[in-house]
Parts: C-alpha cells; sequence; structure tokens
C-alpha cells in the first residue's frame, strides 16, 4: 500500500534536506510530493534534482491549505500523509501509524508523538540535540509498542489519512490562508462523520515547529493566529474548539430478552463501546441469557411474560436514566455503517429533537419525549 508523503516547503532548504533525508532512511513504500510556496533561496533548483521527489512551484506562498489539496491533486496514494519539512522521521514511524490506521475501518486520521506542538501528541524527551534523538525515538517505541490513544484533536505538523476519508469529507479548507486552524477544522470534519481520531506512541517524530511561519515577512503569528480563530468561529458558529471537545450525547441502549444465550453476546458487543448504560428486560429465559446479560450489565430485570405487548418495553424505557435511548433486538448485529452514524449523531446532536432516524429503522428517542414502541416490534412478540 503505498503512502503519499505531501511536504510544503517555503525557504528553509537545510531543514528540508534533512526531512527528506530521515524519510527515505527510514520508510518503505512511499511517494515524494513536495509543494513549493515561492521558495527564493535555492529549494527549487535543490527538489528538481531529486529523481524521487514530484515538485509542483508555485510562485507565491498559496498557504497551507492549497498547498496540501495541490498535492493531494497529484498523489496517487491510497493513503495521504502531510508532513511538515522541518521534521525528521524516526525508525518504523510509519509503518506503526499505518498500523494503527486500519486496524479499525473507523479509524479515520491518526499522528505521531513528538518533542513539540500543542495538544495529546507533546511527548517529555530526554535527548538535547539531534545525536540522541534515534536512540531515544527506538527506546520509547519499544516501551510503547502498539500503544494508542483515541483523541479529538491531531495537529497537522504530521497526519495521516485515508483517502477514502478525504473524498468524503473533503480536503483541507483553503479559507485559512496562509495556516493554522485548517487542521482543526479537518478534525472536527471527521469527527462529525462518526471517524476516530488516534495518536500512535509508537511512531515519533523530532518536530522544530513554526519553522517557516516564524520566518514569513510581514507576518505576526499571533495575530494570524486569532485572525484564522475568528474565521473558524465564523464558518462553525461557536468557537471551534468548544466543538472539538464538546461533551458527547449520551445513550442508553434497551433490548428485551428470551432464550437468547446463543445470540445476546454478538448482539452486545457491536455495540457496547458506544453506549453509556444497558437496560436488559428479560421475559423469563430458561437458558442463560440472564447470567450472561449481567456479564454487561447490572441493570437486569426480570419481567414475567404477559399478553400487553408493549409492557416491557415501556418498563425498560423507564429504567433508562440517560438522555437519550436506542432499542435493540435480542439477535441484531449493529454494522460499522450503524455505528459510524450513531457515533456521528452523539457528536452532532443537540439536545432538543425527541426522535431521530439513524438506519435499518433503528432510532434514537429523546427520554423527556417520552415512550415510542421500537419500529421493529410492533406486531412482533418475542418466543
Amino acid at each position: 500500500m503505498t503512502t503519499s508523503i505531501i511536504i510544503l516547503t517555503h525557504n528553509q532548504l537545510p531543514l528540508t534536506y534533512k526531512c527528506l533525508q530521515s524519510i527515505r532512511e527510514h520508510t518503505q513504500d512511499y511517494e515524494l510530493i513536495v509543494i513549493d510556496n515561492g521558495s527564493t533561496d535555492g529549494t527549487v533548483d535543490y527538489l528538481n534534482a531529486q529523481p524521487d521527489v514530484i515538485v509542483h512551484v508555485n510562485h507565491e506562498n498559496l498557504g497551507f491549505a492549497k498547498g496540501c489539496n495541490q498535492g493531494i491533486e497529484l498523489a496517487k496514494g491510497e493513503t495521504i500523509l502531510f508532513l511538515n519539512n522541518d521534521t525528521i522521521v524516526t525508525e518504523h514511524w510509519l509503518e506503526n501509524m499505518l498500523t494503527v490506521l486500519y486496524e479499525n475501518e473507523r479509524v479515520g486520521m491518526v499522528g505521531p508523538v513528538t518533542n513539540y506542538t500543542s495538544g495529546h501528541q507533546q511527548i517529555p524527551v530526554t535527548y538535547s540535540d539531534l545525536s540522541g534523538l534515534d536512540s531515544f525515538a527506538r527506546r520509547h517505541c519499544e516501551e510503547n509498542a502498539g500503544c494508542y490513544t483515541d483523541v479529538r484533536r491531531l495537529v497537522g505538523f504530521c497526519l495521516l489519512v485515508k483517502r477514502s476519508v478525504l473524498d468524503e469529507i473533503g480536503c483541507f479548507d483553503e479559507v485559512f490562508g496562509l495556516g493554522n486552524f485548517e487542521d482543526d477544522d479537518l478534525c472536527l470534519r471527521a469527527l462529525r462523520s462518526g471517524y476516530l481520531l488516534r495518536v500512535v506512541y509508537d511512531s515519533y517524530i523530532h518536530h522544530i515547529g513554526h519553522a517557516t511561519m516564524n520566518h514569513l515577512q510581514g507576518t505576526n503569528l499571533g495575530i494570524l493566529l486569532q485572525q484564522n480563530r475568528h474565521r473558524a468561529s465564523e464558518k462553525w458558529g461557536k468557537d471551534i474548539h468548544q466543538l472539538i471537545y464538546k461533551p458527547l450525547m449520551k445513550v442508553s441502549l434497551c433490548m428485551i430478552t428470551k432464550d437468547a444465550e446463543m445470540m445476546l453476546c454478538r448482539s452486545l458487543e457491536s455495540i457496547l463501546d458506544e453506549v453509556d448504560e444497558i437496560i436488559i428486560v428479560d421475559l423469563g429465559s430458561t437458558d442463560n441469557t440472564v447470567e450472561i446479560a449481567k456479564n454487561y450489565t447490572p441493570h437486569v430485570f426480570i419481567f414475567p411474560d404477559q399478553k400487553d405487548e408493549e409492557a416491557p418495553y415501556r418498563y425498560a424505557f423507564a429504567q433508562a436514566t440517560e438522555p437519550y435511548v436506542i432499542w435493540q433486538e435480542q439477535g441484531q448485529v449493529f454494522t460499522s455503517k450503524f455505528i459510524k452514524k450513531l457515533c456521528s449523531l452523539k457528536f452532532t446532536l443537540e439536545d432538543d429533537q425527541d426522535k431521530v432516524d439513524i438506519i435499518d429503522d433503528t432510532f434514537l428517542l429523546r427520554r423527556a419525549a417520552g415512550f415510542k414502541m421500537p419500529t421493529r416490534h410492533k406486531g412482533e412478540r418475542i418466543h
């Protein structure tokens, strides 16, 4: 699987040289695409002399978002990596990120840890100059092999994205001009589409930080940050970081069971991680259904079967405590498409919608709106 590595340059040739050399030393199965944004220090001549680099030259600085989008148009890979030129990569950096990115189809974007960035990806380091970089990175990655964490925000200094995700949510928004907040904007769109974002702890990259921004003539980084924060707020109607870190809507799962021991585990495990409480109302099972259910939730209730079909459903609904309720049949297995849609709703739903259809006749019901019989059970009974 080829990864298209997209790097933007604007002068800073010594940094670009070190970055490309580190990629060549520590990376396999990739293509290099460099978008130059108006360099005047010999960067373009150097890039044009590199046989393994696809070069696109802009005669002026068109900004980070525009340059990255130009790179995407040139890219042939199924996976796109956006990488700053003020970085130095280390052993197994890309392959370890790819492992996490494709471990789950719901993962949309991943990033490494580093010595310098904002947010969750910065870790303490013990080296003081680049001579100690490789040994530190090797030790850190061995100690954190296979480790990752879900986050709400990844920083664009090194961002690995499935191309299919970009096809769905769109590329960088060029309204952010020279740069900053376009990565936050992309993360928010991914989250609102139900994708997971992960930091990969066994991928380490050295990052200088703001190497280009700090040398742009006539540009003040603080003013640019303020301007783009305002642009993001205008676009989304609220501070973008408030939206990224907003509390997720909470959901109770309700299920009516009877003699379901052969199917219960598979049903519950298909949604277990995405709900905040599980309510099981059993109609008098004679097998191990109740014992199995108690492995997943303490909220298991015995409700004698009776002629009133709606009674156990009303009872289950009454036990729920979270703002929204979702119904699951005892043999129903939710697909990844369903889970992705549910996660999107948890991120975007305002607490004033009484009923929200998901897919396959399944819906979220606001508990305050009152009981509503699940569609699939109307006219049916569990035997």
